[in-house]
């Protein structure tokens, strides 16, 4: 697969830890082939945007036929040449958040990133459950403290309104909107809307509309059991 997904190997393992085999559809073979490293050759220029590697070996169980491998690997730009990123952190806080490996996965998540960033970036932090609110204006990216104190301050609890906090965060982007930028909301979420708009055709087109205008969303799902 080129559109590398690692989820199922993580998920997959979880599992077998917790002493169960998974289920057949957890199971994606892609996705368990791209969870791990090749070191495979960096393409030199974009000139090449990527590179092939090819591998063939016995197959372990039938001697009598192969596996072919095809590595692909993209050329990496320099960091220094990445545009500058306006993001906007969608947080659901409400109640079913509430746990470690979610709005405390969340939290250590998001700081991790903002540690990548610099003063060319932008960040603003949303927030929903019951209500909705703007937790942290659009901040310069390399203010660490400033963001991870913001992050710290979350707490959860409530009922889930989701739509009005993507509402919210659309129009945060577009204030801090970057031209040439990238202008990203990214939501970070159990899945679970229960107040307000829960129509998903009606959430798609919502961010199909706001793509076309140059700004994007990434969703994040957290959790297991309600996760949806």
């Amino acid at each position: 697969s080129i559109d590398v997904d690692t989820g199922s190997y993580s998920n997959v393992r979880r599992m077998l830890r917790e002493g169960r085999l998974p289920p057949d559809d957890a199971v994606r073979v892609e996705e368990l082939v791209n969870y791990f490293s090749y070191d495979y050759p960096v393409p030199d220029d974009n000139e090449t945007p990527f590179s092939l590697n090819v591998e063939q070996a016995v197959t372990p169980w039938n001697p009598n036929t192969r596996l072919l491998q095809i590595g692909i690997q993209g050329y990496r730009p320099d960091p220094e040449t990445i545009p500058a990123s306006n993001l906007v952190f969608l947080l659901d806080v409400s109640g079913s958040m509430n746990s470690e490996d979610k709005l405390g996965l969340v939290k250590n998540s998001l700081k991790m990133l903002t540690r990548q960033l610099d003063a060319d970036d932008r960040i603003a932090i949303v927030v929903y459950a019951g209500a909705t609110g703007v937790v942290l204006e659009s901040t310069p990216g390399d203010q660490h403290a400033a963001i991870a104190g913001a992050l710290d301050r979350l707490s959860a609890g409530g009922r889930t309104n989701g739509a009005a906090g993507i509402e919210l965060a659309y129009a945060q982007a577009a204030q801090g909107f970057i031209e040439g930028g990238v202008n990203r909301v990214i939501l970070a979420t159990d899945g679970d809307f229960n107040v307000g708009t829960v129509d998903f055709e009606a959430l798609k087109d919502l961010a199909e509309r706001k793509r076309e205008t140059g700004v994007a969303i990434t969703t994040l799902g957290f959790g297991t059991g309600n996760y949806n």
